[in-house]
């Protein structure tokens, strides 16, 4: 039960937002308890140029304003109001590019308020060529590369008909906010300052997708969509579709045994080779070709019935309208109903983690005011306590997680990134593995990534004495996550009550697929498997098949919501001295991440749909091919339409082109399409995209393949960086996920192999050497030889984390 204080309770943030995604971390913000005032700043005069507010298309009145604006406190004001107001704030939210935040002195730099967690989220970083462009979702996804990884059926990026990767990056932007005041209460009052960009964002949406290797390739799956046959979407014989989630090796031969069809594993050219089957155009393609056969031989529900009885994850295609009367969105309260004043009734995604102690709460509808000359918001501000940095034992200098203790118990990817996010901004974390390896180890590349700053143990919790160990672990830990499916904890011996007997502090993540409050709480499930049941896959199809996208949207969501929801219950345990547990899952995540489209009132405009090789939503709003490339354009105005054909020399239409809130048309055909792709097609990108931007019109590359390694503004954005690793060699892998002021205290990034650290770990909770060995002799618990391991390379233990500081 709630103790009536909300996690975020008496935090106060001041949200001088542009962008989609400033203004969704400042609800997240509000839903978990904080005082969020948005500042709606003159889009002209105060010194501010007339593109100092990005054009938002999405105004009062429409779902994605209604849904973000949520929960807040909005009034108008000018910089100077948001210069001084800032000092009575806990945590400024800004997200302009960098000229128009400087011109507005609104950097961390210019604002001398030693008390204040200053949250920055530029669109698309600080630095490179295109820093300066105003945000949209669809030039992110094309700059980013998130558009080159949708599914197509030649070379070219498809944009995404929601903006997931806007999305995450309020809900990485919210998360950095928080991980700031918690580094702030363990430093001493005294603020800290980052950078959280929509690449940031991307980042963390395509980690496990943008391995280059240098000394050998990484083996790229297909485009077309069909993909490898235990990962892939099959049409069943009444016409339906159903996507095959068997992951890994265990879940697909249990498929296979289920179908009765073990025999594909044998079939001349795949002779029984996992690696074969993995590569579409080896063996993967003649598997595929026999189970699509197969498949259409029995109708739809046949088949979910039989692969439920045998527990492997697969899911119908289904639309959004049916998604949210599923059984399984009431059981855990994804949606939630507010009263607007004109509108009427509206239902809108919740926040979508559940916190036991002090659940978020999202609030109503706020009605823009104006602020007072001089006027205050928060008008009984007590004075902050500040140490001075000299009686500091840092100085100030590190990460605001650096000593903050994390025992990581999940597998796959959305428990194990929560783990690598809060290492990667300094926080000590301990993955925990059997001894025989994570089950996603089979795709060590994506194992890199999601590890590359943690420790590793391998521990057989459940040998005699195995779950003793972990208990000692979790005695000195700050949070504990984990993706045990029901019931498994208390079978190995670790029931709720005997893990708060060996911390009764301790903050619990538990992830799962479909959530813990419904009947499916104990089904597998992995991420496509929401992108077919959440409406997805049928919006991104649109009048066509299906289409579900490589990415791991669910996954990746799931870990930053994860991030952002155990430092909130980390800061209120550290203010009320009480831990807490935290319920999150992909089936709200996949809500989460659609919340606009999800977002239901009468008379609302029709959601955008996508269909095969979608450019865009209109004509303006879309990519086109260049002579040496791909522009995202965002024309998504009539009069920003217009100077895009004056841009280009045409002449404007008899008629007005279709807005993007217009029924979705084939693109292809509009003649207005048609004449912009004509008259870029001759033209180099940068040319094209600086007459473009002359004009007032945003517009960006769009990155393919792997050129996010060698792009000149991701490089710039240090949007990836290189680790060997002792078997496979130099890989070129996502580096960070927000950029601090003062970084210094980030674990060193490796390649962590199956116990890697385990003796080190040991010795750290108190096991004496004699205890090790007796531990290590019996299997509970192994390591790895670090003798085998060359000289001169980073796999061995890495130094000590540093100790906890006061008041942690």
């Amino acid at each position: 039960m709630s103790d009536g204080r909300a996690a975020l309770a008496g935090v106060r943030v001041l949200e001088a937002s542009a962008t989609r995604a400033g203004r969704v971390a400042g609800m997240l913000l509000a839903d978990l308890g904080a005082d969020v005032a948005r500042a709606v700043l003159p889009a002209s005069g105060d010194g501010a140029d007339a593109s100092t507010l990005a054009e938002e298309p999405d105004e009062a009145g429409l779902p994605g304003a209604l849904w973000s604006d949520r929960g807040k406190r909005v009034a108008r004001m000018s910089r100077d109001d948001v210069a001084r107001l800032a000092g009575g704030a806990d945590v400024l939210l800004v997200d302009q590019t960098p000229a128009r935040l400087a011109a507005l002195g609104l950097d961390a730099a210019s604002l001398a308020h030693p008390g204040l967690c200053h949250v920055w989220l530029p669109p698309y970083g600080e630095h490179g060529p295109w820093r300066e462009v105003a945000e949209d979702p669809l030039l992110l996804a094309g700059l980013g590369g998130v558009a080159a990884r949708n599914p197509a059926t030649w070379d070219c990026p498809v944009a995404p008909v929601t903006a997931t990767t806007t999305h995450l990056h309020g809900a990485l932007g919210a998360a950095a906010a928080v991980a700031a005041l918690v580094g702030r209460r363990r430093d001493g009052g005294r603020g800290h300052a980052v950078t959280v960009s929509g690449l940031h964002a991307a980042a963390a949406q395509l980690g496990m997708m943008t391995q280059v290797g240098h000394d050998q390739p990484v083996i790229r799956g297909s485009r077309t969509g069909k993909g490898v046959p235990f990962w892939r979407i099959y049409q069943t014989g009444d016409g339906r579709w159903l996507y095959l989630a068997a992951l890994v090796p265990e879940i697909f031969f249990r498929a296979l045994d289920a179908m009765d069809r073990m025999d594909v594993l044998v079939l001349p050219g795949v002779d029984g080779d996992w690696n074969k089957i993995q590569v579409y155009d080896v063996g993967g393609r003649l598997v595929a070709d026999e189970l699509e056969i197969e498949f259409r031989k029995r109708p739809l529900a046949e088949w979910l019935d039989l692969f439920a009885a045998a527990d492997v994850p697969c899911a119908p295609i289904a639309t959004r309208a049916e998604w949210a009367v599923r059984d399984i969105v009431e059981a855990n309260r994804a949606l939630v109903r507010r009263d607007h004043p004109t509108l009427g009734p509206v239902t809108m995604p919740g926040f979508p983690v559940h916190l036991t102690r002090a659940p978020a709460a999202p609030g109503g509808f706020p009605v823009a005011e104006d602020l007072p000359p001089g006027g205050e918001i928060w008008p009984d501000t007590p004075a902050r306590a500040v140490v001075p940095p000299a009686a500091r034992q840092d100085g100030g200098r590190s990460l605001p997680l650096t000593g903050l203790r994390v025992v990581d118990l999940s597998s796959y990817l959305a428990g194990p990134l929560i783990g690598e996010l809060l290492a990667d901004w300094g926080a000590d974390v301990v993955k925990v593995e059997p001894p025989d390896g994570d089950p996603f180890r089979v795709f060590p590349m994506s194992v890199l990534v999601a590890s590359q700053h943690k420790r590793a143990l391998a521990l057989d919790v459940a040998a005699p004495g195995g779950a003793d160990v972990l208990l000692r672990l979790l005695r000195d830990a700050d949070l504990f996550v984990e993706n045990m499916r029901p019931g498994r904890m208390e079978k190995l011996g670790l029931a709720a009550e005997r893990v708060l007997a060996a911390n009764p502090d301790l903050v619990r993540c538990s992830v799962s697929a479909y959530g813990h409050a419904s009947e499916y709480a104990d089904a597998p499930g992995f991420d496509p498997v929401f992108q077919a049941l959440s409406g997805l896959a049928d919006a991104q199809g649109g009048a066509g098949d299906p289409v579900l996208t490589p990415i791991p949207l669910n996954d990746t969501g799931t870990g930053v919501l994860g991030a952002l929801a155990a430092l909130a219950a980390l800061y209120a345990r550290d203010r009320d001295g009480a831990g807490d547990r935290l319920y999150l899952s992909l089936a709200n995540t996949a809500t989460y991440l659609q919340s606009p489209e999800f977002t239901e009132y009468a008379g609302r405009p029709r959601p955008p749909c996508g269909g095969t090789d979608h450019p865009g939503p209109s004509a303006g709003h879309r990519y086109y091919r260049c002579a040496d490339g791909w522009l995202g354009v965002a024309a998504v105005t009539e009069s920003r339409v217009a100077d895009l054909l004056a841009a280009l020399g045409l002449d404007p239409p008899a008629t007005a082109p279709p807005a993007d809130t217009a029924p979705p048309a084939d693109t292809a055909a509009d003649p207005v399409a048609d004449a912009v792709a004509a008259a870029l097609a001759g033209r180099a990108v940068r040319d094209a995209a600086a007459a473009l931007a002359a004009r007032g019109i945003p517009a960006v590359p769009a990155i393919l393949g792997d050129d996010h390694v060698t792009d000149p503004h991701l490089v710039a954005n240090g949007f990836t960086h290189v680790i060997a690793d002792p078997r496979y060699g130099r890989f070129d892998v996502v580096h960070r996920y927000g950029a601090w002021r003062h970084g210094a205290g980030r674990p060193p990034a490796r390649v962590v192999l199956v116990g890697h650290d385990t003796r080190q770990v040991l010795a750290e909770a108190g096991y004496p050497a004699d205890e090790v060995e007796a531990l290590l002799t019996a299997r509970v618990v192994t390591d790895i030889d670090l003798r085998d391991v060359p000289d001169g390379t980073p796999y061995g233990p890495p130094a000590p984390p540093a100790a906890r500081r006061a008041g942690g």
